[in-house]
């Protein structure tokens, strides 16, 4: 789903793929072709952990696409990432749907009352899917769901700025009927700044939280919701761990050691993230996989924000067509681009394993969020890739198990009262 970036002003593109070829997967990282019998003991292998684990994606966008074009997700829906039919095959046992709000055609209040609009739309998902989806409040309803053979969706708010621009003690009364309504995370800011903190995506990189901020952090702890770390600025992510008094997460946050993206967690991060307890869920989006894809994102940016800019003008008074036709606009021009391949993913997983601890790493996938995802992981119903790719690179099935969502469903639990 298309997710402009505010920049002077303007809204653009948040992740325009590179016109450059991707690069190719690590030679030194591609094994000796093995048996075909043993190819195939080993897939089978893999997808039965898979089946057997419970698979778990922090982040996903596909909420836009209720919003925008009141889509069936109980149906395949070919020119998107997301659907229950490709869930089930993917072995996709809970996924958190995002509430996010384009700040640039939903400003101020009126971020609030999409907000609204957007869990409206997630329990309509919901109550037209009874016998197939759950929305998910605590662990214990995930573990139920899964032995049920149900879908659990569970809720992220995308962006502080959703709050809505009231009195402070107001923000912190919609902050609980958001968690009334089964909101489980808050990323504290988006790509803009807010009255919580700095972002890593405009000027505010360099600030921290706010005493507003700090205090919207405690009573988020006080209330059971995990405080969300991606998209903040550096120095709001060391404010947020210090304050925090319960595990923080990162939904969809990759290594900025392999590409050097200010969304990414830097390694001190990382160990600041294993010493807080919490997790960090790589991102399948390109630009935080690749840093050349990175370095073409912003050039790309800069060459298509006339168009985006022309699309945003016409709008003001249908904000719904504006973000449809600023969304189709972003997925025509990634679909002609070559991507990068699945196993930068992989190399993220191992890299916030290595750094941070195998009980620190988790799957923030940002599915329709993203344009193009990586060569091999296309949509949900290739996530078996990652149990496959992770058991090749020697992780144990144990250590899978905790990748695909068991370490989710630790902090998630440490969080509940």
């Amino acid at each position: 789903m298309f997710k402009p970036r505010v920049t002077t002003g303007l809204v653009v593109c948040l992740s325009l793929l590179a016109c450059a070829r991707a690069p190719l997967a690590d030679p030194k990282r591609a094994p000796v072709a093995p048996a075909p019998s043993a190819t195939a003991s080993a897939h089978d292998a893999a997808l039965a952990l898979h089946r057997a684990a419970i698979v778990i994606d922090t982040h996903n966008d596909v909420t836009q696409r209720l919003i925008m074009q009141d889509a069936d997700l109980s149906r395949r829906l070919p020119d998107g990432q997301t659907d229950l039919p490709r869930m089930r095959e993917g072995g996709l046992d809970a996924e958190f749907l995002s509430v996010f709000v384009v700040p640039d055609i939903y400003p101020k209040e009126q971020a609030y009352q999409q907000a609204l609009a957007q869990f409206d739309a997630i329990d309509r998902l919901v109550a037209a899917n009874p016998g197939s989806t759950v929305l998910a409040r605590t662990t214990t309803d995930v573990r139920t769901a899964v032995a049920a053979g149900k879908t659990a969706f569970l809720i992220g708010v995308e962006g502080g700025h959703a709050l809505g621009d009231a009195a402070d003690a107001e923000l912190l009364r919609r902050l609980e009927q958001f968690y009334a309504r089964g909101a489980r995370y808050m990323t504290l800011t988006w790509s803009n700044s807010n009255r919580l903190g700095g972002s890593s995506g405009d000027e505010g990189k360099t600030q921290g939280l706010t005493p507003f901020g700090r205090e919207v952090v405690l009573k988020m702890n006080d209330l059971g919701m995990l405080v969300d770390i991606s998209h903040v600025s550096d120095a709001s992510f060391f404010d947020a761990v210090r304050v925090s008094k319960r595990p923080v997460l990162a939904s969809h946050s990759s290594a900025r050691a392999l590409s050097d993206h200010p969304r990414n967690m830097t390694d001190d991060m990382l160990r600041a993230v294993h010493d807080n307890g919490g997790a960090v869920c790589v991102n399948f989006g390109p630009q935080f996989l690749d840093a050349s894809w990175a370095k073409a994102e912003r050039e790309a940016e800069a060459r298509a924000a006339p168009e985006f800019k022309a699309i945003l003008s016409q709008g003001g008074s249908d904000p719904k067509a504006v973000q449809a036709s600023m969304w189709k606009l972003y997925n025509g021009l990634g679909a002609s681009l070559l991507r990068v391949p699945a196993s930068l993913v992989i190399d993220h997983i191992e890299h916030v394993a290595r750094v941070a601890g195998i009980d620190h790493v988790c799957i923030g996938s940002d599915y329709d969020g993203i344009a193009v995802a990586p060569a091999g992981l296309d949509d949900v119903s290739k996530l078996p890739f990652v149990t496959e790719e992770l058991l090749r690179r020697g992780f144990s099935p144990s250590d899978v198990r905790k990748v695909l969502g068991e370490n989710v469903l630790r902090v998630l639990a440490a969080s509940e009262h």
